[in-house]
């Protein structure tokens, strides 16, 4: 067994990760407070929620806590790691530094810099901008100000004239997704140990993420064939660049629907109902990322191979969470948020 230390933690770890009774038990609650309790007194979420006056916490609120929990898993995985691929896991983590700052960015498009708080951010254990400097900014200029004295010059020096043209977010906050994304690629090329398993599922998640943005700007928002390609992230796993084509070339939920059912990944596409396509295309996706992640946490004999599909594993059990939380915020009905819920049932 490669690294034993490390698929006992791991192991360790996903035994405490929610079990059908815990979902059960969560559908049906009937408010948002309710699963913060059931999270808090039933769940290795406890520690989360500590010292919390429940009642008083917002959808934002309850995000960052479970973030919190998530990182606080990744801090301890990280010292079974060897030197070498420490580096590239502190690269994963910094994830939510972007995050944060996309929150800004969306908050300050808003017009909402009242929105910027502390609280509201994720932590950040590794950080590169400085959490006070960031939590001051109140316009734009403020952040181009932070960030240019950071690791993301070149990220908004190259994106905010751009924004300032169009005044389209989406844009902005693609060119950070990219700018990380690459990054991590770049880090991903150096260590033989992750290139055997956990880049498999990174550029299986590129090709769905750039699914999803075709979907979203072709289908749904008409943008041109021009500026749907300059959304898309510059590299692909096994999607083909006449698949990218063809998709971009789609008219059609119909039409979106018949491309990606010819694509490597077209068995989990075809025949899906056109009327919903919209709200499941990302539960579709999530759902070949999870078998995949599965099959990883399967292995037995390499503690990497383990740890790289628990890293997904528990971003899918916070995804639950979240649409939990929308599911009983809108009130829909128990059978539906089931129905989008990726763990339940597994």
């Amino acid at each position: 067994m490669k690294l034993p230390g490390l698929m006992t933690k791991v192991k360790a770890l996903d035994s405490k990760i929610l079990n059908e009774i815990d979902y059960q038990n969560l559908i049906n609650t009937t408010s948002v407070t309710e699963i913060v309790e059931y999270l808090k007194n039933n769940t290795h979420y406890s520690k989360s929620f500590e010292n919390v006056e429940v009642s008083l916490l917002h959808r934002r609120d309850v995000e960052v806590l479970l973030r919190k929990s998530i990182l606080q898993d990744f801090y301890h995985i990280h010292f079974y790691l060897p030197i070498k691929e420490q580096k590239l896991f502190k690269l994963i983590v910094r994830r939510f530094e972007v995050e944060n700052i996309k929150f800004i960015l969306r908050s300050l498009h808003a017009e909402h810099p009242e929105y910027v708080k502390k609280e509201k951010l994720f932590p950040v254990p590794y950080k590169t901008i400085d959490l006070d400097s960031l939590i001051s900014v109140k316009t734009f200029d403020d952040v181009l100000n932070v960030l240019r004295n950071s690791a993301y010059k070149s990220v908004i020096d190259s994106a905010y004239s751009n924004y300032q043209k169009t005044k389209k977010l989406q844009y902005l906050l693609n060119t950070f997704d990219f700018w990380y994304f690459s990054l991590l690629k770049a880090e991903f090329e150096k260590s033989k140990e992750f290139k055997k398993n956990l880049s498999f599922l990174f550029f299986e998640q590129m090709d769905l993420i750039n699914v999803q943005w075709i979907y979203r700007a072709k289908v749904l928002f008409k943008l041109s064939r021009e500026e749907v390609l300059n959304l898309l992230l510059p590299f692909s796993f096994k999607l083909t660049r006449n698949d990218i084509e063809n998709l971009v070339n789609t008219e059609s939920v119909e039409d979106f629907i018949n491309v990606i059912s010819t694509s490597f990944y077209g068995k989990y596409f075809k025949n899906k109902d056109k009327n919903i396509f919209s709200y499941i295309i990302e539960r579709i996706c999530d759902k070949i990322l999870l078998e995949d992640s599965k099959k990883l946490m399967a292995n037995t004999m390499n503690g990497l191979f383990a740890m790289s599909g628990y890293l997904y594993l528990r971003e899918y059990e916070y995804k639950d969470l979240v649409t939990l939380i929308e599911g009983k915020r809108y009130q829909i009905p128990n059978e539906k948020i089931r129905n989008f819920l990726l763990l339940a049932g597994e």
